[in-house]
Parts: structure tokens; C-alpha cells; sequence
């Protein structure tokens, strides 16, 4: 989402004007085709998502962003009640483990009964759900699909903590699922320029020689709390990423620890390489 010049169109939020944020026409309007009952909800959620991420502007795409990440949640939390797909028995065992809050009981009984009085929305509603339950985890940070298949192309050896620093930014931004915008920021910032190439994103030849240089450059060698073997430590420093190398040492050496081994050996880094 860019910070552009919003509509002129006159819109009176509150909640909104006292965070100093501003909301987009077609936003705003968008909010309008939810039931009633939710949308002081979402208008709220929104401004305080928009804070989060420093935007003084909601623009349409940023809460289709927040749309999608919602119902991620509400996918998770449906497969945590026991249900893989959505169906109207999800609303009864809610209403049983929401018992303790009666608002949040109300709140699923007003879902019911708007979606009992609109045949067909209910339908549509079920069917986008569908999608988003195929790929949602019952536990851990979902992520959506497209962001799954931006994944597809990173090195196996480096994956585990690509992913663990993706969620971590995500968290850091407050995101509540991972999107592509996201991985996109983390491999701009952090990823070498030929493993972005690898990957099929665009670099530059400056990029490239850059990286040659730091290549060519010594090494920092990581700080190890047990002895390492040399072929170990060896292997270990291909790790082209510094903090994610660092990060694979660290983890390396936490399996160790746990079988009461105090060294590395070539055997142990690769039985433990890809355990992050």
C-alpha cells in the first residue's frame, strides 16, 4: 500500500480522526457491504492495523490485506474446534467455547442469523472459506497461498529459517498472516543478489559484483558456544546469509546439547542442518 492522496469525499470516523489516519472512498464504501453488526468492528480494526504499520491512509487494498488475513484466523480457530471445513455445527461448538463471553456468543448468533436469512451468501461465504481452510495450520502463523508459492524457489537448506525470519517480521509489523508483501520485503533486505536471481527476481549487475566483493571478502565466523569440527565448521560457513547462519548455529548446537554431546561433528551438522 502506497500512502497517496485520498478521496475528498467526506467521511466521519472518530476512532479514526483520533489516530490521525484517513480512510480511502472505495474503502470505506467496501465496509458498507458488511452486515451492520460488524462494521464498527472492522472500521476499528482497521484503523489500529494502519497505526501498526505507520499508514495514514486505509486504501482498499490494504483492507482486502486485513480481509483475507481475518479469515485465516477464523479458519485456524475453526480447525482448532476440531472442524476441517466450515459448516453450521462450527457455530454450535463456538458458542460452547465462547460460553464464558456472552458478547462473543451474540456476536457468532448474529453471524448465524445473517447467514441463515441469505441462502445464497451463506454459500459463497462457505465456499471462500474452503479455500483459505486448505492451507491454513491449525497452530503457528498461516500463510496465504501466494505467499506459500513464492516459498517454492528457496534453497531447502536455508527454507526453515527463511521462514522463521518472515513470520518474525511479520509479528514485528503486527500481521497476523504471511503475505506475499512481506517475503518481498525480507528478500529485498536480506537476500543476496544471486540467490535472488536463482529465484527469479529481478537484480542488477551492480547487485551481483557487490556481492562477489563481500564473497571475496573473509568470512565472520559465527560465535560457537561447542567445538566444531573443522569439515562441520567448514560446511556451516556456506551458509551464504550471515544472521541466518548464525541462526542455523545456534539451533545446530541446541540438538547437540540435548543428546549431551559438547562437539559438532560433520555427522551431527548434517543430521541437524534442517531442523529449523
Amino acid at each position: 500500500m502506497t500512502d497517496e492522496t485520498p478521496s475528498t469525499e467526506s467521511i466521519d470516523h472518530p476512532y479514526a480522526r483520533e489516530n490521525n489516519v484517513e480512510w480511502d472512498a472505495d474503502a470505506w464504501e467496501r465496509v458498507k457491504h458488511a452486515p451492520e453488526f460488524v462494521r464498527p468492528g472492522i472500521r476499528k480494526l482497521m484503523v489500529q492495523r494502519a497505526v501498526k504499520r505507520g499508514f495514514k491512509y486505509i486504501k482498499s487494498d490494504f483492507l482486502t490485506e486485513i480481509r483475507n488475513e481475518s479469515m485465516m484466523l477464523v479458519s485456524k480457530r475453526v480447525k482448532q474446534f476440531g472442524f476441517e471445513e466450515l459448516s453450521m455445527g462450527a457455530f454450535d461448538v463456538a458458542k460452547d467455547k465462547m460460553k464464558q463471553s456472552p458478547r462473543k456468543v451474540e456476536v457468532i448468533e448474529e453471524i448465524e442469523d445473517f447467514l441463515s436469512m441469505r441462502t445464497e451468501k451463506k454459500d459463497d461465504i462457505i465456499e471462500k472459506f474452503k479455500n483459505y481452510m486448505e492451507v491454513t495450520p491449525a497452530s503457528g502463523m498461516p500463510w496465504s497461498k501466494e505467499a506459500l508459492a513464492k516459498m517454492e524457489k528457496v534453497p531447502p537448506f536455508v527454507l526453515g529459517m527463511a521462514k522463521q525470519t518472515i513470520e518474525a517480521r511479520a509479528r514485528e509489523r503486527g500481521d497476523k498472516m504471511v503475505n506475499p508483501g512481506i517475503i518481498e520485503e525480507v528478500f529485498t533486505n536480506i537476500m543476496p543478489a544471486s540467490a535472488k536471481q536463482a529465484m527469479g527476481m529481478e537484480v542488477t549487475e551492480e547487485e551481483l559484483k557487490e556481492e562477489t566483493t563481500k564473497t571475496d571478502a573473509p568470512q565472520e565466523m559465527p560465535t560457537f558456544e561447542l567445538k566444531w569440527h573443522d569439515d562441520a565448521a567448514q560446511k556451516v560457513m556456506k551458509i551464504p546469509i550471515s544472521f541466518i547462519r548464525d541462526m542455523a548455529v545456534k539451533r545446530i548446537e541446541q540438538e547437540v546439547k540435548k543428546e549431551g554431546i559438547d562437539e559438532v561433528t560433520m555427522e551431527l551438522f548434517e543430521k541437524y542442518r534442517f531442523s529449523f
